[in-house]
């Protein structure tokens, strides 16, 4: 049977396969709007699979998991597991509002402390729409986090809510100050979230066992975890999909 891992964020829809070993495939990346797109996929995953498909979601918008459910529902895959509180997920909480926290936090959360064990605190820096710093103790418990305006928002609303200012799509190359608006902005974007970032980090370091491990993920994870810790910062694509997988297509888990 095929098995598939899909995430539901504000700004992107992401599905993964697992292959026969139980490892996760690439992940495709589908635009939030275009079920046409969603159905080629599926096709393309679906000719050669008699058994049909199982299915796990999470997701932290609710308009789209409905769009997603109505389509799986047209398909009728064999079964279809979906996580949209932290509350659901499979991971060690010192938390409040578990039942109302996004689950996408907690999966980045329990795939990082399957990858690093437990022993030494860690550090998970999501970095999507909304950037998020987890921290989790050296028990593996998550403890919790801060959540800070993504780059692209940071971008977007700078453009939104000003009458003059340009949209700009910053990364490394901005300058460190502009002689006119638009790398004025480049600067203060990309160098501005970079600094947020190394704070929100630097807080967490001072009240934790150790020094904590850091793993970054997210669709700006590449832009700024070098920028931020250098060439060796530990970047790990899809560790919301990775989390999935443990949670719903663990041996120990019934889907």
């Amino acid at each position: 049977m095929l098995r598939v891992v899909a995430d539901i964020g504000n700004s992107r829809l992401k599905w993964a396969r697992l292959g026969a070993d139980g490892m996760l495939g690439a992940s495709v990346s589908l635009p939030l709007d275009d079920p046409g797109a969603w159905a080629v996929v599926w096709d393309d995953w679906h000719h050669d699979e008699p058994e049909g498909s199982a299915w796990a979601v999470s997701t932290v918008n609710p308009p789209l998991a409905r769009r997603l459910e109505e389509f799986l529902n047209e398909r009728r895959p064999q079964c279809v597991r979906w996580f949209l509180t932290a509350a659901e997920v499979p991971v060690d909480k010192d938390v409040e509002g578990a039942d109302t926290g996004g689950s996408d936090r907690a999966f980045a959360v329990l795939a990082a402390s399957r990858l690093l064990g437990t022993g030494k605190p860690a550090l998970v820096v999501s970095c999507g729409t909304a950037i998020t710093v987890e921290r989790i103790t050296a028990a593996g418990v998550w403890q919790g986090g801060a959540i800070a305006m993504g780059l692209g928002l940071c971008a977007r609303a700078l453009h939104a809510f000003t009458a003059q200012l340009p949209l700009v799509s910053p990364d490394a190359t901005a300058p460190s100050w502009g002689r006119s608006t638009e790398p004025s902005l480049e600067a203060g974007v990309f160098w501005g979230t970079v600094g947020a970032v190394r704070e929100l980090i630097a807080r967490q370091r001072t009240d934790l066992s150790a020094d904590p491990l850091v793993v970054w993920t997210g669709g700006d994870a590449a832009l700024l975890a070098p920028a931020v810790e250098g060439p060796s910062a530990r970047v790990v694509p899809d560790l919301v999909l990775q989390g999935l997988v443990h949670a719903a297509f663990d041996p120990s888990h019934d889907l």
